[in-house]
């Protein structure tokens, strides 16, 4: 074996081996980047995270609280000293419990507090009584509220995601169907640059006219340009897919190699069927149903509005030097016009035709989509099997054209059509294989099919 064949030996065999150490970066694979290191992910799902803090947060309301007060004060003519360490709990129904030690010696500025040398001890519950009743007060109002948020925010991260995922999906559908557009133009430039050998030789030998050599060339440099075009839209293509995918085109080259662009053998689901799912799966429309919720519980909290604010504070007091006691407490305050209330409420019942519109629409629109989509993919299905024909229609024209050239019966002319009519009935392939994926896509879509980032 000659050197020059040795080289080119080894240089296969590295390409080999290169080649077979990379991945088929199959769609499959595009979940393992669409994690929360992600830009385009964190994006989406970001305030998810803030509502579910926010609900964490708002538990803070039933904290157990330690309060300390001290007073001394020496006036002219009265002098006096008081101090107060108090611990209180409230609870989800909305009463607050109260254990407290005092000491309150001398006159008091603000109170007519007297208490024993050794203070006394105080335990005691406040009760909001129309709050009891209700089942709801203000603490459990904002923390079943920023639950109810968080739930919602969480299903409308998934939506995003949904709609991220269906954008890298078309993103990465679009960037094979550019390489292989690449890869045909560069065939096409090919056999134009193996044509022009084959004219120079025919017009030097004075079997073509000198200008056909000028066409020639004129054809090489047509699809030179045509080269250039494809492969900037495979560029922009291929950038866009490693935009989300938030790696490098080195680090992408490095791991991976690209597929052929194919059409996905897969079950076909029934209209309806599909229609099902998507009612059962879409997470927005889940989320309408929390939005729902939480204008339950506004109005159920605005109710309260109606009633008198009626609390009852009961304590019992054991002071150390002087025995035991207790105390009751009433306190009433109601308006006597209800403005807000009944602003609240038309506001509440407003809002809740909204989202029952807005559910109606979506689930109209939902439908309506989805049977576009089934139409549209018999359409393309159909396309697709009809081009298989036209296919071997033009390529067996090209290549009789091409006899007719070679036997000097037909002209650059007829043979550039010839070639220029197989390519597009290529790229027409192409584009209904491509449309069928994203019509496949735009079903998965619709139905809201999830990934977990």
């Amino acid at each position: 074996m000659s050197h020059k064949a040795t080289t080119i030996v080894l240089l296969m065999l590295v390409w080999a081996n290169e080649t077979s150490a990379k991945e088929v970066f199959k769609v499959e694979q595009i979940v393992r980047y669409l994690n929360k290191e992600n830009p385009y992910v964190y994006t989406a799902i970001g305030k998810q995270y803030i509502d579910e803090a926010r609900a964490k947060a708002s538990l803070g309301a039933f904290d157990t609280k330690l309060s300390s007060y001290s007073d001394n004060k020496e006036y002219p003519l009265s002098d006096g000293r008081y101090s107060d360490v108090s611990l209180s709990k409230p609870t989800e129904n909305g009463t607050e419990l109260v254990l407290d030690y005092r000491n309150a010696q001398g006159v008091q500025e603000y109170n007519n507090i007297k208490t024993g040398s050794d203070g006394e001890y105080r335990i005691g519950v406040k009760v909001p009584v129309f709050a009891l009743l209700n089942d709801i007060n203000y603490r459990k109002y904002n923390v079943d509220t920023a639950h109810l948020q968080a739930t919602q925010s969480k299903l409308e991260a998934q939506n995003s995601i949904r709609k991220l995922y269906s954008s890298v999906i078309v993103s990465y559908y679009t960037l094979l169907y550019y390489q292989k557009i690449d890869s045909l133009e560069k065939t096409l430039l090919s056999k134009a640059q193996k044509r022009f050998t084959f004219t120079q030789k025919r017009v030097a030998s004075g079997d073509l006219p000198g200008v056909t050599l000028l066409e020639a060339k004129q054809q090489i440099l047509q699809r030179k340009q045509r080269v250039l075009m494809a492969k900037n839209s495979y560029h922009n293509a291929f950038h866009i897919l490693l935009k989300y995918l938030n790696i490098s085109k080195n680090q992408f080259n490095e791991r991976y190699t690209l597929p052929h662009l194919s059409v996905l053998k897969k079950h076909t689901i029934a209209l309806q069927t599909a229609i099902d799912e998507a009612l059962a799966k879409r997470s927005d429309l889940r989320a309408l149903e929390f939005k729902k919720e939480k204008l339950n519980l506004q109005g159920k909290y605005n109710a309260l509005s109606q009633y008198p604010d009626v609390s009852i504070a009961a304590y019992g007091v054991h002071d150390i030097t002087y025995g035991n006691g207790m105390k009751v407490g009433i306190n009433f305050d109601f308006p006597l016009e209800r403005t807000g209330y009944e602003g609240r409420k038309v506001e509440i019942q407003r809002g809740m035709a909204q989202v029952n519109e807005e559910e109606n629409k979506l689930m109209l629109e939902l439908k309506t989509n989805l049977t576009n989509l089934f139409y549209s993919l018999e359409v393309y299905k159909q396309n697709l099997q009809s081009i298989q024909e036209e296919m071997r229609l033009v390529e067996e024209l090209e290549k009789v054209e091409n006899k007719k050239y070679q036997a000097g019966t037909s002209s650059l002319f007829e043979v550039n059509q010839r070639e220029i009519l197989t390519l597009q009935a290529q790229q027409k392939q192409l584009e209904y294989t491509l449309n069928v994926l994203l019509i496949q896509q735009d079903i998965k879509r619709e139905m809201g099919d999830l990934i977990d980032p």
